[in-house]
């Protein structure tokens, strides 16, 4: 069984291709029944100041071993936004 960090590692790499677009970052990943969720920033538009760029949340839905199953984007906020 993979850990956490073979399941970020595969599954991240993957996302650019399966989103056609280059994650930043991983705000999320947790063990779900099914398998794994991981939720990535996507930069959607880059702004002056970098405060205001544009950034897509993106849920990925994994199997055990860290293949993406299914993507949904989830929210679009800006990056200078308190969560």
């Amino acid at each position: 069984m993979m850990d956490l960090l073979e399941i970020r590692r595969k599954a991240f790499s993957k996302a650019k291709e399966v989103l056609n677009k280059q994650p930043e970052s991983v705000s999320l990943l947790e063990k779900t029944e099914k398998g794994w969720r991981m939720d990535v920033d996507v930069l959607e538009r880059k702004a002056i100041p970098d405060s205001f760029d544009l950034l897509s949340v993106f849920e990925l839905n994994l199997d055990s071993a860290g293949n993406i199953l299914g993507f949904k984007q989830i929210k679009k906020i800006r990056r200078g936004d308190v969560q």
